[in-house]
């Protein structure tokens, strides 16, 4: 019984590909005008080298860094050298919001984000259904468990801050706000903050405070859940952090980035659903990263201008503690370890590849120890019976192909796999997807999103178990 779900589950995915490919040739074929550029103009994250970044009305891309200028005035060279946040999937681009001149028009305020409809539908239950991370067991007693979603919790709205220059240096803010409740896998609607931080920055230096990315592992595969594909071989998540940057730019074809940051050392986005409180250890995580861009900023399709190379290796250490919640005398006499201490650590490698003007590679892949909460080792910090931390390691590698201005597909595997020794028998040995996403942009303000996953998780004692699952998304931006 199990085979034959699998073979047509396997039969799901290549037709889903099928009609993918299909459709993505017949909206070249339709699709032949580019939409009017605009003068709108944005930078990218430290990795990119501050390319020049896509219109707001043009094909979705790569994860990218706006910024708040006025669409009729120039953007100033200080701008274009420093990467803001937030970095955007093309699922999840902003449209073009309205700016405001404050303070005697030496300052400007531009608003926008958003509104987001996400269908789901999976052969096998995930977790969780409706922002999948990896697939539940099977049903004990053979009962069907596919599921269907639909929700608009991916519904964000941005706001973005740039003050007039002072001695040298110009401030900023950022704000993004989606309409979900808490964390990434709550059900509910309410307000997430991800990204709320202030910097000021010049043309060789940038310090940032506030709720940011990690510099660990932050290259993002281009797809439709907000989860990015987080336990699925892409680390790195939001936290509060501290952050210095330096621009090296001895040519216009090499730039160096080097970063800094002191982090939070737990994630706001992520829950802790052990039954023992894990906490800082009374110090803040180190994190590390080194970027380079090679050859010029030259024009891409889909209103890009990126180097042909960008490569980066970054690195986190700290500490954490696990305690134990005791909720009954017997907890307390069961033997169990009450306290102990988790080393962190973590390298990660990530780039991208532009092979010609509308084809190239995202890559990124990392190796570390109790980085449960950047997402990796499929969110497994400690050993749930020693208390040990876990160790292990993963990545992904996507291609993308652009048709026309306005559509473009991604394909891609992603994989974490934590060392099977590390973990108790309730924990997850492997967690991998094969995935394809593909986007539409039908005019300035509406995107049309599809997605298939193909998912297998395996479990080191529980039965293991794979899914596939369907995304469709309706985008409205303003």
């Amino acid at each position: 019984m199990l085979e034959s779900l699998m073979h047509r589950q396997v039969a799901l995915v290549v037709l889903a590909l099928g009609l993918c490919q299909v459709l993505s040739l017949r909206i070249a074929v339709h699709a032949q005008q580019p939409l009017e550029p605009t003068s709108l103009k944005e930078t990218d994250p430290p990795e990119t080298d501050q390319p020049e970044t896509d219109p707001p009305d043009r094909a979705p891309r790569e994860p990218d860094w706006p910024q708040a200028y006025l669409p009729s005035e120039p953007v100033p060279e200080t701008a274009r050298i420093t990467p803001l946040f937030p970095a955007q999937s093309p699922a999840d681009p902003i449209g073009p919001g309205h700016t405001v001149s404050l303070f005697n028009d030496t300052s400007t305020l531009t608003l926008g984000g958003n509104v987001s409809l996400v269908g789901i539908a999976a052969t096998e239950r995930t977790f969780v259904p409706w922002n999948p991370l990896f697939v539940l067991p099977p049903s004990a007693f053979g009962y069907n468990t596919n599921t269907f979603e639909m929700h608009a919790r991916q519904t964000n709205f941005q706001a973005m801050f740039t003050g007039p220059e002072t001695e040298g240096f110009t401030p900023g803010a950022v704000l993004k706000i989606y309409m979900s409740d808490t964390s990434l896998t709550s059900d509910t609607y309410g307000l997430l903050p991800v990204v709320a931080f202030a910097d000021v920055k010049n043309d060789d230096w940038r310090f940032a405070i506030g709720l940011q990315p990690d510099l660990f592992a932050p290259r993002d595969p281009v797809v439709i859940p907000i989860s990015l594909m987080g336990g699925t071989g892409n680390s790195g998540t939001f936290r509060g952090q501290v952050r210095l940057e330096h621009f090296f730019k001895p040519t216009d074809d090499f730039q160096t980035t080097f970063q800094v940051a002191l982090s939070d050392p737990i994630s706001t986005i992520l829950i802790d659903s052990n039954r023992r409180s894990t906490e800082s250890n009374g110090w803040p995580n180190v994190e590390g990263r080194v970027a380079l861009g090679f050859g010029g900023r030259d024009e891409q399709l889909g209103g890009r201008q990126e180097r042909s190379l960008e490569v980066a290796a970054a690195g986190v250490v700290g500490q954490l503690r696990n305690s134990q919640l005791i909720t009954t005398i017997d907890d307390i006499n069961d033997g169990t370890v009450i306290r102990s201490e988790i080393d962190v650590w973590g390298l990660s490698l990530d780039g991208k590849w532009n092979v010609t003007d509308r084809f190239g590679f995202i890559g990124e892949g990392y190796v570390g120890q109790g980085l449960g909460n950047y997402a990796a080792n499929i969110f497994q910090t400690f050993n749930s019976q020693t208390y040990a931390a876990v160790r292990g390691s993963g990545g992904l590698l996507e291609g993308f192909y652009y048709f026309n201005e306005k559509v473009v597909v991604h394909a891609g595997y992603g994989i974490d796999a934590p060392v099977r020794g590390d973990l108790a028998a309730d924990g997850i040995a492997r967690n991998d997807a094969w995935f394809s996403s593909l986007f539409w942009d039908l005019n300035r303000t509406i995107q049309l999103g599809f997605q298939v996953d193909y998912r297998t998780t395996d479990y080191v004692a529980l039965p293991d178990n794979d899914a596939v699952v369907f995304y469709t998304q309706f985008l409205w931006r303003f």
